[in-house]
């Protein structure tokens, strides 16, 4: 999984309308899980939703829309508790976002009509026709770019990172998009918008100004990207300065953007230090110390940079970026001519202004299906042991539900929701599911895991465990469950049902005691990186929120370090 191989011509390609849908709808329904979990899921599925239509990324908004239309008009309405009341009224709620979901899905599916043709269009002036026609079959082994390939949310319109060698970037891009949405959250209640009104407005005022606000997003990010190359190249010049220490140095090597046209690997950043042309048209910078020796990879790179046909291009505005793939040409490349009339233009494979920074899954699925990357604040767990304290000293479990949201095809926790619950020595059982819910869709989170103790057991996974994340798991795959065992080593874990077998084989099972035995093994797993897909940070901040009666202080906020 490195973040720096080219990838192969077909890995990056814009899917057609068919493929997503059929991807859309390819979703495992089983009615005998209660329905409080599939209302968490549309939930879910409507926040991530706007989530990656707000980032850009249209393929990947109009999966989970259409995903979302089909569990709220074709399979909820047909569950066996759909009948109760609690679970009506919290069905009708969300029949009132069908029309902006049906509305966002109308303005979208014509972007990626003319992202795809216009791929195809010059796919095939290029001869790739039999590159597509070899393309690797559905079940057959596949390498990261053959599974890159059928993930709608790798667009390409969008720069791949690896999240696992970026993660002060990933959470700087992460906190910046929270403060938007807090901002935009405080603006509606000071002017008494209700929730629904809110978020018909929110998709009015994207699609009003959605080429201006992409482009500006766009700039920040490609800004904050500069920055953090910037400081690995002051690292590994061996500058000590403290902005030079600002990401880990997991990964030296520079960053690529990668593209279904090209053959070969553009660099993420042009050179940060100002370029002067020599007469034998080698450029170097002006020496003012010796300088390590450059690796060969970037003296490729300084080769693709001095082409003859170049010449310098004069700094712009921030907010007017020009991509990697205008601004660097090959030594077989002429240099760019005028842009032709409209009538002989050739459909563009990557729209202008809309290549966005978007990070690669960590990992997958034992069948394949990828895990985006979870980041975790490192306290959360400690600060819900201390909350949990009292009932573990009673020797009785307790639950908290961890809640985030999508940011760029990552998901990021950012806060722990503690339900009204009952508690025994063995088991912890969530109440008032309605509230839960509204407090997450008033607040744009969507539930991605649990955490919860055993006071008197070793970490591991019970039969009950593992059936309550079945019921997280069967929409989110990338869902946890955290288990803390304080009084035994190891204290805690981070765990996921393995697919397959374990969430299939979970399922399907029908025994009905609490506790019973399972006559298969391998049905969870470790989530931790690596080789799994969380990573535990101290730099993202989080709330806590207590919704049981009589919860003092019910929100907490809680900075990084």
């Amino acid at each position: 999984m490195a973040s720096t191989t080219p990838m192969s011509p077909f890995a990056n390609r814009p899917l057609a309308i068919k493929e997503i849908v059929s991807e859309a709808e390819g979703f495992k329904w089983d009615p005998d899980i209660p329905m409080k979990f599939w209302l968490r899921t549309a939930n879910m599925l409507f926040l991530e939703g706007r989530s990656y239509l707000s980032d850009g990324n249209f393929a990947q908004a109009y999966l989970i829309y259409m995903r979302y239309l089909d569990l709220v008009t074709n399979r909820l309405p047909k569950h066996p508790d759909a009948k109760n009341p609690e679970e009506r009224r919290a069905l009708h709620k969300l029949y009132k976002s069908l029309g902006d979901v049906m509305s966002n899905l109308e303005k979208i599916k014509p972007i990626i009509e003319d992202n795809y043709n216009g791929w195809l269009a010059h796919s095939k002036k290029q001869g790739r026709q039999k590159q597509e026609a070899n393309r690797p079959q559905p079940h057959s082994p596949l390498a990261y770019e053959e599974r890159a390939s059928r993930d709608p949310a790798l667009s390409s319109t969008h720069r791949l990172l690896d999240a696992g060698n970026n993660r002060d970037l990933a959470v700087e891009l992460a906190e910046r998009e929270f403060r938007r949405r807090d901002t935009d959250r405080g603006a509606s209640r000071n002017i008494g918008i209700s929730h629904e009104d809110k978020q018909s407005k929110r998709d009015m005022s994207f699609w009003n100004n959605w080429t201006n606000e992409l482009a500006d997003r766009q700039a920040e990010d490609e800004e904050i990207f500069r920055k953090k190359m910037e400081s690995t190249r002051r690292a590994l010049d061996g500058d000590e300065s403290d902005y030079a220490n600002d990401i880990p140095r997991t990964d030296s090597r520079p960053l690529a953007a990668t593209s279904p046209l090209t053959n070969y690997r553009y660099p993420s950043i042009a050179q940060s230090q100002p370029i002067r042309y020599e007469p034998d048209h080698v450029h170097a910078r002006k020496p003012s110390a010796p300088q390590p020796p450059r690796p060969p990879k970037e003296d490729i790179l300084r080769r693709h940079e001095i082409s003859p046909s170049r010449t310098p291009v004069p700094e712009l505005p921030a907010k007017v970026q020009i991509s990697p793939e205008r601004t660097l040409l090959t030594p077989e490349t002429p240099q760019e001519l005028p842009t032709p009339p409209p009538k002989i233009r050739e459909p563009s494979p990557v729209p202008q202004g809309q290549q966005r920074l978007t990070f690669k899954p960590a990992a997958y699925l034992e069948s394949g299906e990828p895990l985006r990357s979870v980041f975790l604040p490192s306290q959360l767990r400690h600060k819900f042991l201390s909350i949990a304290a009292e009932k573990t000293r009673r020797g009785l479990e307790m639950c908290g539900i961890l809640c985030g949201a999508a940011v760029k095809n990552a998901l990021f926790v950012r806060c722990l929701l503690i339900p009204e619950q009952t508690s025994t020595p063995d088991t912890c059982e969530t109440e008032n599911e309605n509230t839960m819910l509204e407090y997450c869709m008033n607040n744009d989170l969507i539930i991605l895991g649990w955490i919860h103790t055993h006071p008197t057991q070793t970490c591991f996974m019970s039969s009950r465990d593992l059936h309550t994340q079945s019921g997280y798991q069967i929409m989110l795959p990338e869902s946890i469950a955290i288990v803390c065992a304080p009084s035994f080593e190891p204290s805690y874990g981070i765990f996921r049902l393995t697919k397959p077998p374990g969430l299939d084989y979970i399922l399907g099972c029908t025994q009905s005691s609490t506790f019973h035995p399972h006559a298969m093994d391998n049905l969870y797993t470790k989530a931790q990186s690596p080789p799994g897909h969380v990573y535990e940070t101290d730099k993202l901040e989080f709330d806590v929120h207590d919704l049981r009666p009589g919860a003092r202080n019910s929100t907490v906020h809680h900075k990084s370090f």
